[in-house]
């Protein structure tokens, strides 16, 4: 939430790119656990922006990258993976989001593969976030088996100030385990 509130500012227009968004997020991140003034909590806690990860097959640029990793500095070093996508008419609707490059990417154990847990952020640039919402949980559930689907969505809170959270939980049959995806959609609308 902190760097979405800082980074919303800079949005210049809808055009703006996901990995400008990103970008901005992540610095404004980067920025708070910078701050003296930050909570002790954070010190044990590091953001990056589009990190490559490992993956089969793919080495040098060709490697693939997560939009935004928090880790810890705890011992195993646990990360928390996050992909975001842009919603917003002509062109970066559900199918995005939803695909290969989007949840497909924690489903098939591209990314997040370590972690039962991950998240996927919608940067909402055109109607309402509760319109963008509805979509995505109608396009899980109407693709719940090559979604791998395992239980009903359920809307959650985890942050008070992000009014458009939730969950779904997909199989992962490459590595026999379940994921728990964290729904995130952020007004990105300038």
């Amino acid at each position: 939430m902190w760097g979405h509130s800082d980074a919303h500012p800079r949005i210049e227009s809808i055009n703006e790119e996901e990995p400008s968004i990103t970008g901005y997020i992540t610095n404004s991140i980067k920025n708070w656990l910078r701050d003296i003034n930050c909570p002790s909590w954070c010190k044990h806690y590091s953001v990056q922006d589009d990190p490559p990860v490992e993956s089969e097959g793919r080495v040098g640029r060709r490697r693939r990258r997560a939009d935004i990793i928090i880790e810890s500095n705890v011992k195993g070093r646990p990360e928390f993976v996050f992909e975001a996508k842009r919603l917003r008419k002509n062109g970066y609707g559900v199918n995005k989001y939803a695909g290969s490059e989007g949840m497909g990417c924690f489903i098939d154990s591209v990314y997040g593969s370590r972690y039962n847990e991950t998240a996927m952020i919608g940067y909402v640039q055109s109607d309402s976030l509760d319109h963008w919402k509805s979509k995505i949980k109608e396009k899980i559930e109407n693709n719940n088996a090559r979604l791998e689907l395992r239980s009903a969505q359920q809307n959650i809170t985890v942050i008070d100030e992000i009014q458009f959270e939730w969950f779904s939980e997909h199989a992962r049959k490459a590595i026999g385990r379940h994921v728990k995806i964290y729904h995130i959609l952020l007004d990105c609308i300038c």
